[in-house]
């Protein structure tokens, strides 16, 4: 099979080296807007097998020409250019995969707002055309959306009824000897996510809006992370759990932890505007408020950023329902070291966690051991060959169990 991989940022790097290595791909083009920076990714991983392109993500003419003899398509840049590589995977004939959504078609939704239609449904509402063209459009594969929809899935399918779905980010990570506000993940997503879009719930089984950073509660994550305050942001689990774990699910929502510190930033900028992704005039030239903002911030691929960051990362999802008429919570989590994942691999955990889980499901396409077409979810397919596959690619995760009263 031939994969191209569309950026190549940290967590883009990382896929292309992963999938270099298995025998499922002949050959493994690495794509960026700047073919210098994709050759860069090449030589790192210098394997013969991985050839460095240049493409536009928002040419749709371009990617076809670029997904000519291509059998997958994974798209790794900026969730806000999923549609047109969609459009360009589909008309070449080439099965895709991504790892998130554009929450930002919502971004003029506020609290009390009637919602009917949440930003996956524009690639959901594909499904037929996909199914039509005998290809695969696989959807929020990362870890979380990705891993964590698996982990609904797993957890929900040993209960009879589901009242909860909570998905949980937890990371003490620090930065030594940096002081300034920084993101181990996109800078840009962590903006829109947090601070601009008012954070989606799922609750009483339907959509609602919650005013952006003004839900938080306190949870308990495993040893040595411990409870941590989370706070309710905008996410794309909480888009299709509510409806695809059809076992009366009441409430899914998706809660980060993020310090103090980082809060009032982003609510200073979100205050003076500078989380808007559209232009203002200053001088007569167009100038993009996050843009200047996310040029500002460190990359999360900043040798000094990877080397230099400690602590410990968890991502899960606890599901809370009836079994034999008893109330039970299901969590299932992966939890990586910093220092750990950096000395084997060269990376952040977060970008590491991120990367993981579209490889193994590349892999499991490869093989046949995914089949199903048209556009889908990771939910909406056995879960259990794809955490044995997990464990396989040395992305452990771990479960608790609790009775409730």
């Amino acid at each position: 099979m031939k994969v191209l991989i569309l950026g190549v940022g940290a967590v883009g790097s990382i896929i292309a080296d992963v999938l270099s290595k298995q025998d499922e791909f002949e050959e493994v083009i690495v794509a960026d807007i700047k073919k210098e920076k994709a050759q860069k990714v090449a030589d790192r991983i210098g394997s013969p097998k991985v050839r460095a392109v240049s493409m536009n993500a928002d040419n749709v003419e371009e990617m076809k020409v670029g997904m000519k003899d291509v059998d997958l398509v994974i798209n790794a840049v900026l969730p806000r250019f999923f549609l047109k590589i969609m459009q360009a995977a589909l008309e070449s004939g080439t099965h895709y995969m991504d790892m998130a959504t554009d929450l930002g078609v919502s971004s003029h939704e506020k609290p009390g707002d009637k919602i009917t239609k949440v930003p996956i449904d524009l690639q959901m509402e594909q499904d037929q055309k996909w199914k039509d063209a005998g290809l695969s459009a696989m959807l929020s594969w990362g870890n979380d959306p990705g891993a964590t929809n698996v982990y609904a899935r797993y957890a929900a399918n040993g209960m009879d009824t589901v009242e909860q779905i909570k998905i949980r980010d937890g990371d003490r990570a620090n930065i030594d000897g940096f002081d300034g506000f920084v993101s181990l993940w996109s800078p840009d997503t962590l903006i829109e996510e947090v601070a601009l879009m008012n954070a989606l719930v799922w609750t009483n089984g339907r959509f609602e809006r919650v005013e952006s950073m003004s839900k938080s509660e306190e949870f308990e994550f495993p040893e040595p992370i411990g409870k941590m305050k989370v706070w309710a942001v905008d996410h794309e689990e909480q888009e299709t759990l509510g409806k695809t774990i059809d076992k009366g699910c009441k409430e899914c929502n998706f809660m980060i932890a993020l310090d103090d510190d980082t809060i009032n930033v982003l609510k200073v900028l979100r205050k003076i505007g500078m989380v808007r992704s559209e232009p203002v005039k200053i001088k007569g030239v167009d100038v993009y408020p996050r843009d200047v903002v996310t040029a500002l911030m460190p990359s999360p691929t900043d040798p000094k950023i990877q080397k230099n960051a400690k602590g410990t990362a968890c991502i899960g999802t606890e599901v809370i329902g009836k079994k034999n008429g008893k109330r039970i919570s299901h969590f299932i989590y992966q939890m990586s070291d910093y220092e750990d994942i950096y000395n084997r691999f060269g990376v952040t955990v977060t970008a590491w966690q991120t990367a993981i889980p579209p490889c193994v499901a590349a892999v499991m396409l490869a093989r046949g051991e995914i089949s199903r077409r048209g556009a889908f979810t990771p939910e909406m397919l056995d879960p259990e060959p794809i955490l044995k596959k997990f464990n396989e690619f040395g992305f452990t995760w771990n479960e608790r169990i609790k009775e409730l009263n």
